[in-house]
């Protein structure tokens, strides 16, 4: 899930998200049928996976930028099948991503919460997620703006873009440590970790290129403490190559 690129034509399957032009609406509520399928959902991933969320308390009521490190599509699936329903979070994945197989885009059109977002117009997808912001939702970015290596723990360097959105309207940033999610294998361990939610206002001293450089910086040190690696090494991954895929 990408820095902010562009928001272009979706498919037929791809989820409208209402509420999403200049003068923004409020998004759209979760209806009865997301939230049934959302406890199916975490049911069935708790029954393939052995998962451990901590720090759920540190969520806020209002809404939020919420910024994980990325190791797989899986990633997307702990924060919007464990976070609070409230406020809605809708997630921003590259296009070619999100759709690259046909799993993905049976799930994806059910939840109804991820923007596809291409490589060009930046300016329009800028506008889409300032818009979901004023509408009173939660955003999802992955501030690394790329899949991560095979190296669970580690950081690719941090784009600008969350850190951007946060000081424009005003919206925390969250933290959040994912490992487990890399390779994938039943029963494997998936544990996410969220952090304490950092306030832009803390960074209001400097100019807007430093206040930028200075809330990504602390995005990244806050996201390395929720990063320990936790390695998991048996003798025998079942379904890994499957799971994996799939995720």
């Amino acid at each position: 899930m990408p820095d902010p690129a562009a928001v272009t034509e979706k498919p037929s399957h791809a989820p409208e998200v209402k509420g999403l032009r200049r003068k923004a609406r409020p998004v759209s509520p979760v209806k009865w049928r997301i939230r049934l399928l959302r406890a199916v959902f975490r049911a069935i991933f708790q029954l393939i996976f052995r998962i451990k969320v901590s720090g759920l308390e540190n969520v806020p009521r209002s809404q939020v930028i919420i910024c994980p490190n990325h190791l797989s599509w899986a990633d997307s699936l702990l924060v919007l099948l464990f976070f609070p329903v409230r406020p809605r979070i809708y997630a921003l994945a590259r296009y070619e991503e999100a759709y690259k197989t046909a799993f993905r885009r049976w799930i994806l059109g059910i939840v109804e919460v991820v923007v596809p977002l291409k490589e060009r117009e930046s300016v329009q997808a800028l506008r889409t997620m300032t818009d979901i912001l004023e509408g009173g939702g939660s955003l999802l970015i992955f501030p690394e703006g790329a899949v991560a290596g095979s190296q669970e723990g580690s950081l690719l360097p941090l784009q600008h873009g969350a850190s951007h959105l946060s000081l424009s309207s005003g919206v925390p940033i969250l933290p959040v440590g994912v490992t487990g999610t890399r390779e994938m294998w039943l029963r494997r361990t998936l544990t996410m970790r969220v952090g304490r939610p950092i306030d832009p206002a803390q960074f209001g001293e400097e100019d807007r290129r430093a206040r930028t450089v200075a809330l990504t910086t602390r995005l990244e040190e806050d996201l390395l403490k929720l990063l320990p690696g936790d390695h998991e090494c048996p003798r025998i991954k079942l379904f890994r190559k499957w799971l994996s895929e799939k995720f």
